[in-house]
């Protein structure tokens, strides 16, 4: 395993103090090839597993008295890293350490670690933390606290203990767990930009600014001469140097351990979505039938959305991959339930406990639940939609925690508004912001394992194979002897079969579908789960010739529709049928006439009923309509052969004009008889009679607003009469 090497500047080694917390002798004593051993030796001990390189490396660091910030892979085991340390400091102290963590759904996880492996610990929040509870830790009952930001800078109870000198005698270390938070919540210089905002902010429960964690470092100066220990799985360098900044360390008073970065056992498949995010359809091609496979038998998995509305719609694609409708909308299904930063305080709890128990295999969560939890059983992790690809190596690094190779499915927007969707429209060499790398990580044809791996290493995203970097790190890789990866720009044949054999998953076979070596039983058309496209209703048009048809099919029906309407439904009522339903009403339903089979269909083209039974009569009367031999409609309207008005014979458009046929020359006096007109002048005057007419429904219809307008008014008058308003 490659480590940074040391920096050049030797630092002094640790002085013992006369009154804080301080380190067996005998350890404080040993060489550093001797402290290696003695750490190793503990890890075996207290563990039975060895020790990995950076684990020992950085507890050497924190006994010799150096700060430390690790950057290691998700799934490494770098909370394990203050409980060797703590090993070192003898008992009787009643040391404590101190760990600030982003989310409390991330330190109920880690209290429930420490106490399984036999510390006492507790996570601070606004309902655990008191006067009771704050005495107890200062009398260093709890040898691991957990607490957020806030708490840590503005409660006035912490701050009473924080400062107190015993309380400074008892700290042994602070944590900053998951400290590339500091970048994108708190108050560094990049973090305010524009476009790393909109880049975060499509991951919501991410997104949300926590201006305490950008002021921790004033605070931390104070903690007695005591290591800082810095945490993350995933920092890219201008990430690091605005954290040293934040918290006001330098290369001088921190060392940097880099360790893997890069999680061979999870596979990472890339599915550009057929369906739009919102709908969230996609995820249907993730889980098996309820007639295939029961609950119990699911592959555990997680499923990532942006917002916390989505993670609502997932669960009901979920019900609808399951082909049971409405069962994850039940409170405490067995197969699916939801997490997000306003989920209730006792529904986080016994969502993750019942998680972890095995009680039911899907949660359909936010990034609220994308940090550090240490779930062993997680199979598979969806993330829905582009995203900031430093979150996504976050989320998928909760998969394959069992030492089980583990599967991160990709769901990607084939476009993005205003995005960056095809490869020309990135530079060579320039520069990425996040928005950039976001759209680069959807779009790059390379090694998606390499693609992540130098987007926490160099901050970008590798969008050709003849990156210099790019084919460094494959060579890095096969040095180290990685397995070879079989991602979706790996191995595109392989991970389409793999997508194609989820749908009949379960604990058992799952090995199989990865490896590639499961044969379904038998061919499964998953279409049949995606909701039925309503076919496309196809309304007839209307032009000029069928004018006459559409006057009588509209006076037909308003007039027994009046009938009715002013004998049964209101008689001698205020409103008047024109008000209504009108002869726009009757036009619409004659386009639709083909297509409308009951009422419900009859409500939808004429936009609901105006009173009771509308729909119901007039469909009754549509029924009866079509049943009359002279009054049957066409099917469709036959295809124009050439637009414009009509053609108008001469004898015709006479007749209209009222020009006789033939004109004696003895009624015309003497001389030459007139010319016939043109058809230039045919045209122009059949032009004006129909711009005549449009005038007058216009008018008549300004006039029917005009006067609806009086009688609601009357209306409204009446009634605050009658009322004595």
């Amino acid at each position: 395993m490659a480590v940074a090497p040391r920096q050049s500047i030797t630092l002094p080694k640790r002085v013992r103090s006369a009154t804080g917390v301080n380190i067996y002798k005998n350890v404080s004593k040993m060489n550093s090839d001797k402290l290696r051993e003695h750490i190793a030796k503990t890890s075996i001990d207290f563990y039975g597993q060895f020790a990995k390189q950076l684990q020992v490396e950085a507890v050497l660091n924190l006994v010799e008295g150096r700060n430390t910030f690790l950057l290691a892979g998700t799934g490494y085991g770098k909370s394990r890293i203050p409980e060797l340390y703590y090993k070192m400091i003898p008992g009787k102290t009643q040391a404590v350490v101190l760990v600030l963590n982003p989310l409390d759904s991330l330190g109920d996880n880690q209290v429930l670690e420490k106490q399984q492996a036999g510390f006492s610990a507790i996570n601070l929040t606004k309902l655990t933390f008191n006067p009771v509870t704050a005495a107890e830790i200062q009398k260093g009952v709890y040898q691991f606290v957990y607490l957020s930001p806030e708490i840590f800078l503005n409660s006035k109870l912490f701050e009473s203990i924080y400062f107190s000198s015993e309380f400074q005698n008892r700290l042994a270390l602070v944590v900053v767990d998951e400290a590339h938070m500091i970048y994108i919540w708190g108050l560094v210089e990049s973090s305010t930009a524009k476009h790393l905002t909109s880049a975060h902010f499509r991951h919501e429960d991410s997104g949300i600014f926590r201006p305490s964690y950008g002021k921790l470092g004033a605070q931390l100066l104070f903690r007695n001469n005591q290591p800082i220990l810095l945490l993350s799985a995933t920092c890219q360098p201008v990430a690091v140097d605005a954290i040293m900044n934040s918290l006001k360390l330098n290369d001088q008073s921190v060392d940097i351990l880099r360790g893997e970065l890069t999680r061979p056992e999870i596979r990472m498949v890339r599915v550009p979505m057929e369906n739009s995010l919102a709908s969230g359809l996609d995820v249907i091609k993730l889980f098996p039938s309820s007639i295939d496979v029961s609950d119990s038998e699911m592959v555990p998995c997680l499923v990532y959305s942006g917002s916390r509305n989505r993670t609502m719609t997932v669960l009901d694609v979920i019900s609808r991959a399951r082909e049971t409708p409405g069962s994850t909308m039940l409170p405490n299904s067995s197969c699916a339930r939801r997490f997000h930063s306003c989920t209730g305080e006792e529904d986080k709890i016994t969502t993750v406990d019942d998680f972890a128990e095995g009680k039911y295999p899907v949660i359909s969560c936010t990034m609220a639940l994308g940090l550090g939890q240490n779930w062993k059983r997680v199979r598979i992790v969806a993330h829905m939609g582009r995203g900031d690809p430093a979150s996504i190596c976050q989320m998928i690094g909760r998969c394959g925690r069992d030492g089980k190779p583990g599967l991160a499915v990709m769901f990607v927007e084939k476009s993005r508004r205003g995005g960056k969707n095809r490869l020309d429209q990135f530079t060579r060499g320039a520069a990425q912001n996040d928005l950039d790398r976001m759209d680069a990580m959807a779009i790059t044809p390379v090694c998606l394992r390499v693609a992540f791996s130098l987007d926490n290493k160099l901050g970008y995203v590798p969008l050709w194979a003849d990156d210099p970097e790019y084919l460094k790190e494959i060579a890095r890789e096969k040095k180290e002897g990685l397995a070879a990866c079989r991602c979706s720009n790996c191995s595109p044949q392989a991970s389409k079969k793999l997508m194609e054999d989820l749908i009949f998953a379960n604990q058992s076979n799952f090995d199989q579908i990865l490896d590639g070596d499961y044969s379904p039983p038998h061919p499964y058309n998953i279409k049949k789960k995606f909701p039925q496209k309503a076919a496309p209703m196809k309304k007839r048009k209307f032009t000029e010739e069928d004018t006459l048809e559409t006057s009588e099919f509209s006076a037909h029906l308003l007039t027994d529709l009046l009938q009715h309407y002013n004998s049964e439904v209101a008689p001698n009522g205020i409103l008047v049928l024109e008000d209504l339903f009108g002869q726009d009403d009757c036009v619409a339903i004659l386009a639709s006439l083909d297509h409308i089979l009951n009422p419900k269909d009859l409500r939808t083209v004429i936009g609901g009923d105006c009173f009771e039974g509308q729909s119901e009569w007039i469909f009754q009367w549509l029924i009866q309509f079509k049943s009359l031999p002279q009054h049957a409609m066409p099917a469709a309207c036959p295809p124009n052969k050439r637009k414009g008005p009509p053609a108008m014979t001469n004898s015709m458009t006479q007749e209209a004009l009222g020009v006789p046929k033939s004109i004696s020359q003895e009624a015309l006096g003497v001389g030459r008889p007139p010319r016939p007109p043109t058809k230039k002048a045919l045209a122009a005057e059949a032009s004006r009679i129909r711009s005549l007419e449009r005038m007058e429904a216009k008018e008549k219809k300004a006039a029917d607003l005009i006067r609806r307008r009086q009688q609601i008014s009357r209306i409204m008058s009446d009634t605050k009469a009658s009322h004595g308003i």
